[in-house]
């Protein structure tokens, strides 16, 4: 089976297999996704663990101040809330997956795995390919080269399974096709990826271009897909999401205006107050008297 159809199968994942529990944890997965040819992307971070598994190609995982080798075989871990980088001159094939655990549906005990997990000081493991997490992601895309309408209860349990593994995987060193369903859409995929994105790096400078190319899409294509999914332009999302941004802040905390400023991307105090007072109607200082907790 060629690289295309077990990319297209693969994709079922993002139909089947995004909130994905069993008696003891429930995941929140915010995308699957499988690249064969996935090259640099910009530094950024996320608010959720993502996990990658290179199949195949060589590169450079940027994990704060430390830059880690990567090869055939190698898992590694994006914490949440932590700087991070993947660069390939010549390209790698990707697994990876985006997820979190939702705490309130899930074991006390598995909290807890997952809360260290966060902080483990083991973000890069090589010579995996007979780790459990390997081995489960290997025999996920097994199933996709050939997939069999009467295994698909497998999916979900094999999902599961693979995500409850990287706990055993990643924790710290220290003690402590004819399957893909038709509602399968590919770019409310993308956009769900380009809003998470956005969203957890507001504080940065966000171009077009960033942010397609973080996708490994064309700007054009990714402007358009904002027009067509949101019915507003880029420029105009990330400017509403700075704003909702701050006013959570100016509700709902004691930072500064000029620290809210920066958290939500914009250049000075003066810019961020003329834009609040356009499209709000009054100064940010002004409505967080108003409207202050």
């Amino acid at each position: 089976m060629d690289s295309d159809n077990i990319v297209r199968n693969y994709s079922y994942l993002n139909d089947v297999a995004m909130q994905i529990d069993n008696s003891s944890a429930s995941f929140q997965v915010h995308y699957w996704g499988i690249n064969p040819n996935h090259r640099d992307n910009p530094v950024h971070k996320h608010s959720f663990f993502e996990i990658c598994y290179v199949l195949d190609g060589e590169g450079t995982y940027l994990d704060q101040d430390m830059i880690y080798p990567l090869h055939k075989d190698t898992l590694f871990m994006s914490r949440p809330e932590v700087i991070h980088q993947i660069r390939s001159e010549k390209g790698m094939y990707l697994l990876y997956v985006a997820f979190e655990l939702d705490e309130f549906r899930s074991e006390e005990t598995v909290v807890r795995c997952f809360q260290q997990l966060a902080s483990s000081d083991r973000i890069v493991l090589h010579d995996a390919e007979r780790n459990s997490s390997a081995l489960a992601w290997k025999s996920l895309l097994e199933y996709f080269k050939a997939p069999d309408p009467m295994a698909r209860p497998y999916v979900r349990s094999a999902a599961i399974s693979l995500l409850l593994s990287f706990y055993s995987t990643f924790k710290s060193h220290l003690p402590s096709s004819e399957m893909l369903p038709t509602s399968y859409k590919p770019s409310a995929h993308i956009m769900n990826r380009a809003i998470r994105f956005v969203n957890d790096n507001l504080a940065q400078s966000l171009t077009l271009a960033k942010v397609a190319d973080y996708l490994h899409l064309s700007s054009r294509h990714l402007s358009r897909l904002f027009h067509n999914e949101l019915g507003i332009s880029y420029i105009e999302y990330v400017q509403q999401e700075k704003l909702r941004r701050a006013v959570h802040f100016l509700k709902h905390s004691t930072l500064s205006i000029q620290k809210i400023a920066d958290q939500t991307g914009f250049n000075s105090v003066h810019f961020f107050t003329r834009s609040f007072s356009r499209r709000i109607g009054i100064p940010p200082g002004k409505f967080r008297e108003e409207h202050s907790n």
